[in-house]
């Protein structure tokens, strides 16, 4: 008993409980997404993946910081290397090519390079001398490579996921806030030419959130019937198993991207709200994790850390809603997919073995 309570002293029980919470909402979510005259195998992939989830956080947060940023290069070109594979023998879905199979299972290595980029992003930025630098330009051109092979796939919602990872590192390195204004300027002066770089279902999932009744058949259709589930749970829900949007099959990728709006519709407003809160609970801790260490590579992996869970967590929901693009973001720990719960337990496994250092001993860690 009393090794367990030193183990668990270690952790912030608070962030592992919201943990717990949304891992098991995620879990009834998919059986009853994919529920069909029985318990469907997927559920049983999705409860392996998370378990092995939990294994990864638990493993990597015993492994002190300084060893998992000197790998940061190699991590990087590892996953750069399954990044080039996909489009050589990567396995195509609805037309897009981001898998590579490994017998029994498939795993998206785009996926993984949200925690490639992240560490690589905080390691080369804590050996730059300054905008014009050799580290600085070396940053951009890491970013740019996957950028491009994802983009290619097609991928657009990570595409912009690794954007706001460089965006935000970025910021909380220093870069003044000027250069983010003429970034954003050009970005509006150019935007007319990025949307005719658009592909014809890109653009008209965009105007789908003006107005989903305009293409009701075809771009605006998943996101009606999204609306309609969440509208229609009411404030404790149809229950398990009850709702008539996923079951009746009229919510398409009930289990992986839109897989909180079954949530809503069977667990209601109750149910959706703890959900929430779990989410924002979690963003809470970790912000004040951030705001409580000094400067330097703790700080910065957890403020892009804080940045990159608010940032995915709240498109999703907003796209489930109808207040946002289809972009194919999942909700971490809920929606159904193993790269997606693989990438998010690395990121968290680094998180807790911060945590645990802090904690013990808040010595600065500058980096180099």
């Amino acid at each position: 008993m009393k090794r367990l309570k030193k183990f668990l002293l270690d952790y912030d029980l608070y962030l592992l409980f919201s943990l717990l919470v949304l891992c098991l909402m995620g879990l009834l979510g998919v059986y009853s997404a994919t529920y069909k005259e029985g318990i469907s195998p997927l559920f049983y992939k999705q409860l392996i993946y998370m378990l092995a989830g939990w294994f990864l956080m638990f493993f990597l947060s015993r492994i002190n910081l300084r060893v998992i940023y000197d790998l940061a290069p190699a991590i990087y070109f590892f996953n750069l290397f399954l990044l080039v594979l996909v489009p050589i023998f990567g396995k195509s879905v609805y037309g897009a090519k981001r898998w590579l199979d490994l017998g029994p299972i498939s795993f998206q290595p785009s996926e993984l390079f949200k925690f490639s980029l992240l560490l690589f992003s905080v390691y080369v930025l804590s050996h730059a001398k300054g905008l014009l630098s050799k580290e600085f330009l070396m940053l951009i051109f890491s970013f740019a490579i996957p950028s491009l092979l994802t983009l290619k796939q097609p991928d657009l919602g990570t595409t912009v996921m690794y954007l706001f990872i460089l965006t935000l590192a970025l910021f909380l390195y220093g870069v003044r806030l000027r250069y983010f204004i003429m970034a954003g300027v050009l970005l509006i002066l150019i935007s007319p030419l990025l949307w005719n770089l658009l592909k014809d279902y890109q653009r008209a999932r965009i105007l789908a959130v003006i107005d989903p009744y305009q293409d009701y058949h075809s771009s605006g259709y998943q996101l009606i019937q999204s609306v309609i589930a969440v509208g229609s749970g009411g404030f404790f829900g149809k229950g398990l198993l009850g709702g008539t949007q996923s079951h009746l099959l009229f919510l398409p990728e009930k289990h992986t991207d839109f897989i909180f709006s079954v949530i809503s519709e069977e667990f209601g407003f109750f149910g959706s709200f703890i959900l929430v809160s779990a989410v924002f609970f979690i963003l809470y801790r970790t912000i004040k994790y951030a705001l409580d260490m000094p400067v330097g590579v703790e700080r910065m992996y957890v403020g892009v850390f804080a940045g990159l869970w608010l940032f995915q967590s709240f498109v999703n929901l907003l796209m489930t809603m109808g207040w946002a693009p289809v972009v194919g973001i999942p909700l971490p720990f809920v929606s159904y997919g193993g790269s997606s719960i693989i990438t998010f337990s690395l990121l968290f496994g680094l998180l807790f073995s911060i945590i645990k250092e802090h904690k013990n001993k808040p010595i600065r860690f500058e980096g180099g």
